[in-house]
């Protein structure tokens, strides 16, 4: 069983943001009564989704304040419902181990530049009848008494057995070294250490690769979009050099820098290499065990509590011991097998690491414990505006009447009637969601400071 922890979704639109600070985090953005929300809050917010990118609009800050109110708000309708506060009391460990995951993934974030090499190459594929290694090894030397680009680029394009490399010389698109996991590595890891310039015969599963690096460098996500597009500008050169007709228009180029620019900075923030590592390395650090061999799905039927989970320190953590952070008693054990690989687990190692008060005592943390408390009391108060919500035979007849002849080209309503049913019922969700978000913010006046907002700058 590999730690791989899938952190609970915030209910929350992952956008695309800058962390400039454009003011205090004490800075109030929105008031309700009985409450305001800070600049602070929506960073956290922010930061908690791991979104760190260039870019947030006036309109999305609007709608994370309304989100973050919502909760709040929703929460408070709740707070004399005592069977609710009862699940919430019974589910507060599960939700403030929730709450560390997304603070730890947080604090284990590096700043650190993007290291991108760029590589040319030629691909010689092995052949079962014979050995190539001698042909890749006389191609590289070959390569390496050559001074010209262009003539380089032309072996290249000759000698490879890859249709990829032909128009571009083997000059494949800049990759990242510093993001994780690198699928390349098993050419990228010898280039590393190879003489710039000088190409090298790899030793690949299905084929010999003779490549040489071309450049290493380290780039900031801001640089990424230029960097990106010069490359894609030169290979578009290069690919009218060697006789593509079709011309590659600088708005297609641009496309391109972007989506490979924003892709490298979108795996960056999403990815939890870096809580993974982390967990990795408590385990190597404490005497560290799962039981592999005595769990199955049966064991969380709550007949066999007493069955250990995990052993730390000499130390036993049983499905029992599990049950103390979530009410159990309508979960399937597929969802408590999920909690123990995905949040119990994960939690117990970061409660041994050496960094876990510090996080504790986080802002962030504090936030998010209250922000996940928020999030499901709301979705209670949610659930029990809308629970006697039905669709009816005379909607789904007028619906059915309207689409009869377009969209289900005259099929009789009983074969289509379950798909209007779910349809309208989603569609009425929506709308009754939105209705009653509306009621909450009349009800306790909420007001948002709109011209504090500033686009690109939360």
């Amino acid at each position: 069983m590999r730690l791989l922890p899938a952190l609970a979704t915030l209910a929350v639109l992952l956008f695309s943001m800058s962390m400039a600070a454009c003011s205090g985090d004490g800075e109030v953005l929105a008031t309700y009564e009985g409450g305001e929300i800070t600049r602070g809050d929506m960073r956290n917010l922010v930061k908690a989704s791991g979104q760190n990118p260039e870019e947030i609009t006036t309109a999305q800050q609007n709608e994370i304040l309304k989100i973050i109110a919502t909760y709040r708000l929703a929460a408070l309708e709740m707070s004399g419902d005592k069977e609710v506060q009862d699940w919430i009391k019974a589910n507060s460990g599960l939700l403030e181990r929730k709450a560390l995951l997304r603070a730890f993934q947080a604090h284990l974030k590096t700043d650190e530049p993007f290291q991108i090499i760029s590589i040319q190459l030629a691909i010689v594929r092995k052949d079962q009848e014979r050995s190539r290694k001698k042909e890749a090894e006389d191609l590289a030397a070959k390569l390496n008494e050559m001074s010209s680009d262009d003539e380089i680029d032309a072996l290249v394009a000759q000698a490879s057995d890859s249709e990829g490399t032909r128009l571009n010389g083997g000059r494949i698109v800049p990759h990242c070294i510093s993001c994780k996991p690198d699928l390349l590595s098993f050419v990228t890891d010898p280039l590393k250490e190879a003489e710039q310039g000088k190409f090298i015969v790899i030793d690949a599963e299905g084929a010999y690769y003779v490549a040489r690096k071309l450049s290493l460098d380290e780039l900031e996500p801001e640089e990424l979009f230029a960097f990106y597009q010069e490359y894609f500008t030169s290979l578009a050169k290069m690919a009218k050099k060697a006789g593509l007709e079709k011309e590659i228009s600088p708005v297609m180029i641009e496309t391109q820098a972007k989506q490979y620019s924003d892709r490298l900075v979108r795996s960056q923030v999403n990815s939890n290499e870096e809580l993974k590592e982390h967990l990795e390395k408590i385990e190597k650090e404490h005497e560290f065990k799962i039981n592999r061999e005595g769990l199955s799905l049966e064991s969380f039927n709550g007949e066999a509590d007493d069955t250990w989970i995990m052993e730390m320190d000499g130390k036993k953590r049983t499905i029992a011991d599990m049950k103390k952070i979530v009410d159990a008693t309508s979960l399937p054990a597929e969802a408590l097998v999920q909690i123990m690989q995905n949040i119990y687990i994960p939690s117990e190692l970061l409660m041994l690491s050496p960094e876990y008060d510090s996080v504790v005592d986080s802002d962030l943390y504090q936030f998010m414990s209250e922000y996940n408390k928020n999030e499901a009391l709301a979705g209670r108060y949610m659930q029990k505006q809308t629970e006697n919500m039905q669709v009816t035979e005379e909607q789904i007849q007028e619906y059915y009447n309207l689409r009869k002849f377009n969209q289900f080209q005259g099929k009789p309503l009983a074969t289509v009637r379950e798909g209007i049913r779910q349809q309208l019922q989603q569609s009425n969700s929506q709308t009754a969601v939105q209705t009653v978000r509306d009621n909450l913010f009349k009800k306790y006046n909420l007001s948002i400071e709109r011209e504090k907002l500033e686009s690109g700058e939360i």
